[in-house]
């Protein structure tokens, strides 16, 4: 799975078809697709993977990560551990 396409992923994981997700949603089938499309080049917006899903049963998290090169404080091998256990910087989880 690509770290884009978490929409579309936990549709297919959840055996939705787009219209299906479109009728939960209150859109068209092919706002669906756009949607998905608009994921994957990083255009889709927090509130519509918001939206999207909670419509799949799920919960929206989004995260700002500390970047190794810009961390100039504290121990680096602490740092590098916890960034090593930290997840995507956005995902759609199942609830």
């Amino acid at each position: 799975m690509n770290n884009s396409d978490w929409i579309r992923s936990m549709r297919i994981k959840q055996g939705l078809k787009g219209f299906q997700l479109a009728e939960r949603l209150q859109v068209s089938a092919a706002r669906i697709s756009v949607l998905e499309k608009d994921e994957t080049r990083g255009a889709v917006t927090l509130k519509m993977m918001e939206r999207a899903a909670k419509a799949m049963g799920c919960r929206f998290e989004y995260r700002i990560v500390a970047d190794l090169t810009a961390s100039d404080e504290g121990d680096l091998a602490e740092t590098k551990t916890r960034l090593v256990s930290q997840k995507p910087r956005y995902r759609v989880v199942a609830k």
